[in-house]
């Protein structure tokens, strides 16, 4: 097939890592894929482009820049229609942003299939935001009710995002679940512990390891895991240590932290590492956490965890149980729970026979389902 893939990212981050896997996806299996964005392909690479862009953001007034989101909608009608006309593709893959009606637009009017792809409410979240709230809210929410109702498919990544679309007049026949997944050749490839890496991570011999890896943004609920991790070191004999990786906004407030719970020497804090190298850092790891995650999310980092057999413990919320069988994939324990988590941890790390099948069924789950190409293959099987 060819296929149109277009986004208004800057394709930094989860979402560039996100654009990237699915058109290797598209690819992988045969299909021609064009892509349509301000910064191309070069996903992964935004990050001196995404500092400035959000520098010239504050300098703008708030209605001024989104002024400037609405009027994209012309010059990416524009841009999508030549290449429409050029190519012929049997369908198009958007991306959804707040504002950005136009690949749905288009698609309706030359009658192209566009499959819609949501990561996140973005109009409920923007309008909730302290520092930026959306002046046009009303054109914001508006516009992504008609996006979402109006393309082909939309695709979003949890049932309770299915569920959000659903409450604000989507038909619940347009939206379809299907979580994030991971790069199998990646994250799924044997990757043997590095015992030089540990050594220069300051982590004992012996120590047993609870990970994290990500962004620590206020609301990943790493002060949650620190409390969980004291109380699990309250109760277990053997050392642990904690390996967060990953760089953070809050890094001061994170080392106070350490500092008044007693750390020191207990916890390493690695600071931003390439997405690439990520699978060296998580096969120390003896147990995976995600401690909290917005309520729509799919989170990548929990399939990439399972990708590579790890028993990953993460809250039993709806999205979370999308991706997550509790006790045969993974453990699951009471949203913000310091003691719930405590709890998984410890069931763990006092069965490490428990801890190997786990992380062999979470394995496998990946293999069978939640991988980049059987997203492809469903997107495939919408249009096919």
């Amino acid at each position: 097939m060819k296929i149109i893939y277009h986004h208004r990212t800057l394709g930094d981050g989860a979402e560039g890592i996100h654009v990237k896997e699915m058109i290797a996806a598209f690819r992988d299996l045969g299909h021609d894929v064009s892509v349509l964005s301000p910064v191309g392909e070069k996903t992964g690479q935004a990050s001196q482009t995404r500092t400035w862009a959000e520098r010239i953001k504050k300098l703008l007034p708030r209605a001024f820049f989104e002024f400037l989101e609405i009027g994209y909608n012309a010059a990416a009608f524009l841009a999508l229609l030549r290449l429409v006309r050029k190519l012929k593709p049997d369908f198009i893959y958007d991306r959804y942003i707040t504002f950005n009606a136009s690949a749905v637009l288009l698609g309706k009017l030359a009658g192209v299939p566009v499959v819609l792809e949501v990561n996140s409410p973005l109009a409920l979240e923007r309008s909730q935001q302290p520092d930026e709230r959306l002046i046009f809210r009303r054109i914001a929410h508006a516009l992504e009710k008609w996006i979402c109702a109006n393309a082909y498919r939309t695709l979003v990544v949890s049932t309770p995002l299915k569920e959000y679309l659903v409450s604000i007049g989507v038909p619940a026949s347009k939206v379809h679940v299907v979580p994030n997944g991971v790069n199998l050749a990646r994250f799924a490839a044997s990757v043997a512990p590095d015992s030089g890496l540990r050594e220069k991570l300051g982590i004992a011999p012996g120590a047993g390891v609870v990970g994290f890896v990500g962004i620590m943004r206020p609301w990943h609920g790493i002060d949650l895991l620190m409390e969980a991790f004291v109380a699990l070191e309250g109760r277990y004999p053997q050392p642990l240590h904690l390996l967060l990786v990953g760089d953070s906004p809050i890094l001061q407030e994170l080392e106070a932290l350490i500092e008044k719970l007693g750390l020191r020497g207990r916890v390493t804090i690695t600071g931003r590492v390439r997405h690439d190298d990520i699978p060296r850092y998580i096969a120390l790891f003896d147990a995976a956490v995600s401690p909290k995650a917005t309520f729509y999310a799919s989170p990548m980092k929990i399939v990439e965890y399972m990708a590579m057999g790890k028993a990953v413990v993460a809250p039993g919320t709806a999205n979370i149980r999308d991706l997550i069988t509790d006790g045969v994939d993974g453990c699951l324990f009471d949203s913000d729970s310091r003691e719930s988590l405590a709890q998984a941890l410890e069931g763990l790390f006092r069965s490490p026979g428990r801890i190997a099948d786990i992380g062999a069924a979470a394995k496998k789950t990946t293999l069978e389902k939640l991988n980049w190409n059987r997203n492809a293959l469903t997107v495939l099987d919408w249009v096919g």
